[in-house]
């Protein structure tokens, strides 16, 4: 190798990430909570690790898919280690539709004192804005209950 070789600057952070990566960072101050798509039989190994930076300071839920396909003591093994972080986590299985009801259930209990502070200001009606996330193109849907 060369000295102009030795030079040389590789970025392997794919234009599409990075672009994404930068459209997240400024639609998050839109949003009351974060909800992080992982996938139940690899939660840590599924996680991007840029997301818990780009979401410091929302309230964030982790919702572990497929759990169907992972096994039943594990998966509340990852429940723990994720309430253990202060994260609260929910299993679904997205197939079938099992545990969403818990996963909606769970986004409106974490945003229950937001929501009634917002009532007593008189603020009746308010939606909450949610940002999902999942890897590994980190695609943010935004939706609004």
């Amino acid at each position: 190798m060369n000295n102009e070789e030795n030079k040389m600057n590789i970025n392997w952070y794919p234009g599409h990430m990075a672009k994404t990566r930068k459209q997240i960072s400024e639609d998050v101050r839109f949003v009351d909570i974060v909800i992080e798509l992982l996938d139940a039989r690899i939660p840590l190994s599924s996680q991007n690790p840029d997301i818990a930076n780009i979401t410091k300071g929302k309230k964030k839920l982790v919702v572990l898919n497929k759990c169907d396909l992972s096994d039943e003591k594990e998966n509340n093994r990852w429940i723990s280690y994720f309430e253990k972080k202060g994260i609260p986590a929910v299993l679904v299985d997205s197939n079938s539709g099992k545990g969403i009801d818990n996963c909606i259930k769970k986004i409106e209990n974490i945003m229950e004192e937001d929501l009634k502070k917002q009532t007593d200001k008189g603020r009746i009606g308010r939606k909450i804005r949610a940002m999902v996330l999942r890897n590994p193109k980190c695609r943010k849907i935004i939706f609004y209950k």
